[in-house]
């Protein structure tokens, strides 16, 4: 091809692409312009007109993404804003400096620096405080509302008249809470809300409400900032309040502005003892300005860029030493377990000087969490409170103990009452005329030699008939000279070593106990109670801790009458310590130590537990009822076997949560409450039982504290006139007056008793039926129907029967004076000649 052509034919070609190349360059071409101007002019400023310093370059390099709107703001910001801008950036968190805009920096900038022309105390605010605690837009790691504008509309108007910082924060604190429909509340989303939040739900806690107050300050040019403790030293809990710069720190609680100014409120006290070197019990105020300290974040452990300085010093020295004595009470009234607190009158008088009295206002709902009354009252003495509220009196005691601090939740709703005992309740027989002398002279050496005795001089021996006389002419003498001379007898050193050791054994398992005395001892003796702790298949330690809970756990009520408090360790650390087979007899071991060298009333024995302990109750309780005038069990449910139908005669209840559903606690609770439902019928005079479900609870923190003071007026009735008995181990022989040498889970017998009638119905192989002169008439014959086949007997007391059920059992209420075996084939009397 000649040449020109060739040229022609290659500007044809290219001359479509020519053209399409200049068509997409006049597309691009303004857009290049207007990013190269603004290149051009960061490049500039940069270059030419960077102002700021090395400290706050060093920030833009952590910026990531977000540095051009960083650049967009310092170029922008105006020559009296810069030292702002620069303060700002060098100092923000680096989760703000890869995302704050700049449009929201300078909005902040320009509405803080007019602000600060208007008020007529600017002047007199220095630099780094104006800087630190009035321009920053944040406090803690709440969230980035753009809340100066809408603040200061809000304030402004309230503060216009005021002359001084401080006295604008008192009118802001006294004010915006009203007039934004902002309570306290612990409904509230998160703790660290930030101001829009707030407004928006119209609830917050301590750390939300100091935000806001901090903010509204912030917004018409008073210095503020957030000032908190982790944990007082008390370990009552934490808070958050603020502080106002008005020449020095001055402290106020939010939407708690104390009438008297600053420097007042209800957590005085508790931050005078402040540590300063406990970093759980430091008091730290926010500084926007970077510190080599952080604030602590209850609710977000991990953040460590809200910086703090300690301000211990300023609660603490200058606090006045107060003397104490005696007991300080914290007192919240409740509407329910878990509800909501509310204001009512709290009286509180001395149980037996009726004129010294206390009273004063619980706190409502709306007042901070860590907020509560309290009373300052003299130790171990009783107390009856009475909470008046919406018309209505709630009376409850409460005793003092030695503690210098205790809390008392008073509910006035929600808690499914428990009957008082029937009437009437069981009293031993009286004892008429005491024996002759020399009659009860004779007859105690004699049972002391008995029950010195081996087993095989006990089965062979023979008592005097003038003694056996003594028996059958006077029943109830001769009982309390049996348990005496038991009692006494020198067979009792490895038991009485253990009981001065405060531990019981059996075979291997050891668990010791702690004990106290509360009130006076009444006319029959201590009322015992044992208490059995939470934990389980857990760590020494962890039990060990829940053992020592269970030590205080219950509160003292010596008012309902004198007891011996049993705090009882688990022999071990597994997940059933307390319902296994080596249990009961740890349990009737303790009980016979406290009736042998305690002098307890072996009618008011009583046994409760919560979890674990409870679980301990769930099971002892239904297998050994004989033992105890009452049972309590909290947050567990049946175990290892235990019947409801056992529980015929024995008052047991048990309090459970609605949610404490792990282990389908819950859901066993409502079933056992529907199998005693069902084993009563439309009889009222049994199955003494009552379930508590305590609505929307958890497994914690049932409100059980006081059952001793609702289970002491039980009296056990060791001779109840039916009984059914359901076997679940082969380690309980005995049940109220029956007996058998084999047990086996799965057999029962059911025996009933009425004017020398027994009537029994068995599956057991072996068994016997215990006998005295509180259940039947030695004088008249007695007709026993067992299994449906009637025969006639004539019985008669027996010393030796009665000397080895007293030792059996170690309760002289359990010891029977006849017995009769049954074969199931015959029935053989067994009463001794």
């Amino acid at each position: 091809m000649p040449k020109n052509k060739e040229n022609k034919h290659r500007m044809k070609k290219h001359s479509k692409t020519y053209f399409n190349t200049f068509n997409y360059l006049a597309l691009l071409l303004p857009l290049l312009f207007f990013c190269m101007s603004g290149i051009s002019q960061t490049i500039k400023a940069n270059a030419t007109e960077k102002w700021w310093s090395d400290a706050t370059e060093l920030s833009l390099s952590k910026s990531g993404d977000n540095r051009i709107e960083l650049l967009k703001a310092l170029c922008q910001v105006s020559e009296g804003q810069r030292e702002g801008i620069q303060f700002l950036v060098e100092n923000m968190s680096l989760q703000d400096l890869q995302s704050i805009k700049a449009v929201f920096l300078l909005d902040n900038l320009a509405l803080t620096y007019t602000v600060m022309q208007e008020v007529p105390w600017a002047k007199r605010i220095p630099v780094d405080i104006f800087l630190n605690d009035v321009l920053p837009y944040a406090s803690l790691n709440e969230s980035r509302d753009d809340w100066r504008k809408r603040l200061y509309e809000i304030c402004q108007p309230l503060i216009k008249n005021c002359k001084t910082p401080g006295e604008a924060a008192m009118v802001l604190n006294q004010q915006i809470f009203k007039l934004l429909k902002v309570k306290y509340s612990t409904k509230r989303r998160v703790p660290n809300q930030g101001p829009f939040e707030t407004m928006a739900t119209g609830v917050a806690t301590c750390t939300g409400l100091s935000i806001l107050l901090v903010d509204a300050c912030r917004s018409v040019g008073v210095p503020a900032r957030i000032v908190g403790t982790p944990l007082w030293s008390n370990n009552s809990g934490n808070h958050t309040w603020v502080e106002i710069w008005d020449g020095s720190w001055l402290f106020t609680g939010a939407a708690e502005q104390n009438p008297n100014g600053f420097n007042r409120g209800w957590f005085v006290d508790n931050a005078s003892k402040a540590i300063k070197d406990n970093l759980s019990h430091a008091i730290y105020a926010t500084s926007f300005k970077k510190t080599n300290l952080n604030f602590p974040l209850s609710w977000a452990k991990d953040v460590d860029h809200v910086s703090a300085i300690n301000v211990t010093d300023s609660y603490t020295q200058n606090a006045k030493p107060v003397k104490i004595s005696g007991l300080s009470l914290m007192v919240d009234v409740y509407d329910k377990p878990l509800g909501e607190r509310v204001s009512a009158r709290v009286i509180i008088a001395d149980a037996e000087n009726i004129h010294v009295k206390f009273n004063g206002i619980s706190k409502g709902d709306t007042a901070d969490m860590n907020d509560h009354l309290f009373f300052q009252l003299p130790k171990q003495k009783t107390y009856l409170l009475e909470v008046e509220y919406k018309n209505q009196k709630y009376n409850q005691h409460y005793s003092s103990g030695i503690a210098d601090e205790d809390k008392l939740p008073i509910f006035l709703s929600g808690i499914p009452s428990v009957p008082a005992p029937s009437k009437p309740l069981y009293t031993s027989p009286a004892m008429i005329n005491p024996l002759p002398v020399e009659d009860a002279s004779k007859l105690k050496d004699v049972l002391i030699a008995f029950f010195k005795a081996s087993a095989i001089e006990q089965a062979s021996w023979i008592f005097p008939r003038k003694l056996e006389k003594l028996l059958n002419e006077n029943e109830p003498a001769v009982r309390q000279l049996v348990w005496e001379s038991y009692r006494v007898a020198p067979i009792h050193n490895s038991l009485k070593q253990d009981f001065d050791s405060n531990q019981v054994r059996f075979e291997k398992h050891i668990s010791p106990y702690s004990v106290k005395t509360v009130g006076k001892r009444p006319a029959n003796g201590w009322g015992l109670f044992i208490a059995m702790h939470g934990g389980g298949g857990t760590t020494q330690e962890f039990n060990d801790s829940q053992w020592r809970r269970m030590q205080t756990y219950y509160r003292d009520h010596p008012e309902v009458g004198g007891y011996i408090y049993i705090a009882l360790r688990a022999p071990n650390n597994t997940w059933n310590g307390f319902y296994t087979g080596y249990t009961y007899p740890l349990i009737q071991k303790i009980l016979r130590q406290f009736m042998l060298f305690a002098d307890v009333d072996p009618n008011k024995k009583f046994i409760m537990g919560y979890s674990h302990g409870g679980y301990g109750a769930f099971a002892i309780g239904p297998k050994m009822p004989d033992y105890f005038a009452a049972i309590h069990s909290s947050a567990s449910s049946l175990a290892d076997g235990a019947n409801p139908a056992t529980l015929r005669n024995t008052v047991f209840t048990t309090m459970v949560g609605s949610k404490d559903t792990m282990y389908g606690r819950y859901k066993n609770i409502v079933n056992f409450q529907k199998e005693i439902q069902v084993l009563r019928g439309n009889r009222k005079d049994i199955y003494p039982v009552t379930v508590q479900i305590i609505a929307d609870h958890p497994h914690s923190g049932l409100p059980d504290r006081d059952k001793i003071a609702e289970m002491y007026a039980n009296v056990r009735n060791p001779v109840p006139t039916e009984l059914a008995w359901r076997l679940s181990d082969t380690v309980i022989h005995h049940f109220f007056w029956l007996q058998t040498n084999v047990p086996k889970a799965g057999m029962n017998m059911n025996t009933s008793i009425q004017k020398n009638n027994i009537v029994a119905q068995t599956n057991l192989t072996e068994a016997s039926i215990l006998l005295d002169s509180r259940l039947i008439d030695f004088k008249k014959p007695v007709v026993l129907e067992l299994n449906g086949k009637k025969s006639t007997h004539k019985l008669k007391p027996s010393l030796r029967i009665f000397c080895q059920t007293m030792q059996e059992r170690g309760d002289p209420e359990l010891a029977f004076t006849t017995k009769m075996v049954l074969d199931l084939i015959g029935i053989e009397e067994n009463s001794a000649k």
